[in-house]
């Protein structure tokens, strides 16, 4: 009864054995892809942190520039305004 054929010559058998082969075979190929899958989103992450870091340094940077331009338009406007006095 477990060997009986069907209209492939197949046994019962030799099917369940392929369709065993197929889904195993599939399964690697799922694991491998999930590996890589994986590997990717850690590369990501690590870019993503070394990105907020950077952004962290650009925006510092931005607000010493905006306290420096703000000093010196105090200044250049203090120098326009009141004009050195001739002596």
């Amino acid at each position: 009864m477990g060997d009986e054929l069907n209209g492939n010559d197949k046994s019962r058998l030799d099917r369940i054995e392929e369709l065993l082969h197929v889904l195993v075979n599939e399964h690697i190929d799922f694991h491998e892809e999930h590996r890589e899958l994986l590997k990717a989103q850690v590369l990501l992450y690590d870019a993503q942190r070394k990105t907020d870091g950077e952004m962290a340094l650009l925006a510092a940077a931005q607000r010493n520039a905006d306290e420096r331009m703000a000093a010196l338009i105090i200044t250049v406007d203090d120098l326009v305004r009141r004009p050195p006095q001739n002596s």
